[in-house]
């Protein structure tokens, strides 16, 4: 039993000192166990990063695409339907009401929004009225910006109008900067009744005038619709008509 004891005594000093050797080989390669304290601390360090990247990509998904968009010398190539310059005339008109009557949404990221507010409209849809009326400058650079609006309008039963001009649809609205988008809604916010809308000239804004006006111009987006777009969503314009000839000739 002795011996045995003796044998067992051996062997763990044995793997003691071959422990003690290898914590004093790996410490003169560089290689140092870490410290309680020091995984503590490296943990703090790579959470403070973690939260500095997720805060600097928030920031960078909340810049608005008004701040990157340039004006264009030529207008979109899908800037259909285009209003004409009477219609434009009465747009700027009614978007000048419709600023102070707070009927309006102004810009890409405010309008988007509210257009998908809206329901969504299928085949199978009952006829209704129009939730509001989209109106889009065609001078935009980069053209993506504004690209999915005509899509987004008619799958909310939404109709747009193009116009030329985004520095004057700014003015319009009532802003200190040119403005890519703007939807008009049929009705404003409602007022406290002591409050009445009052235009640039000091003029009282009719609310049942610029309803009026609203409906009228709705009726004159969705007949262009099918005059300048229907066409080309059915291939009957007469430039595919032409470029069917050409390609079978």
């Amino acid at each position: 039993m002795g011996s045995t004891d003796k044998i067992k005594e051996k062997k763990d000093k044995s793997e003691k000192k071959d422990k003690k050797e290898k914590k004093v080989l790996s410490e003169d390669a560089g290689v140092k166990k870490e410290k309680k304290s020091d995984k503590k601390e490296k943990k703090e360090k790579t959470e403070k990063l973690a939260k500095a990247v997720e805060a600097h990509l928030e920031k960078e998904g909340s810049v608005d695409p008004e701040d990157v968009v340039k004006t264009a010398e030529e207008l979109v190539p899908f800037a259909l339907p285009l209003a004409d310059d009477k219609t434009h005339k009465k747009i700027y008109k009614l978007i000048k009401k419709g600023a102070k009557l707070k009927s309006i949404h102004r810009g890409v990221k405010e309008c988007e929004k509210a257009i998908k507010k809206c329901p969504l409209r299928t085949a199978a849809s009952p006829p209704a009225d129009a939730p509001g009326l989209v109106i889009i400058a065609g001078d935009i650079s980069p053209m993506d910006v504004i690209m999915h609006f005509p899509i987004l309008c008619e799958e909310h039963g939404v109709p747009y109008l193009y116009i030329r001009s985004r520095a004057d649809l700014g003015v319009a609205a009532c802003t200190k900067r040119a403005t890519s988008v703007v939807m008009l809604k049929p009705e404003g916010k409602k007022s406290s009744g002591k409050e009445s809308a009052k235009g640039d000239d000091d003029k009282k804004v009719d609310p049942a005038e610029y309803l009026e006006a609203y409906k009228e111009l709705v009726k004159t987006a969705q007949k262009q619709w099918n005059v300048q777009v229907e066409p080309w969503v059915k291939g009957t314009h007469q430039l595919q008509i032409e470029a069917r000839v050409k390609g079978s000739a």
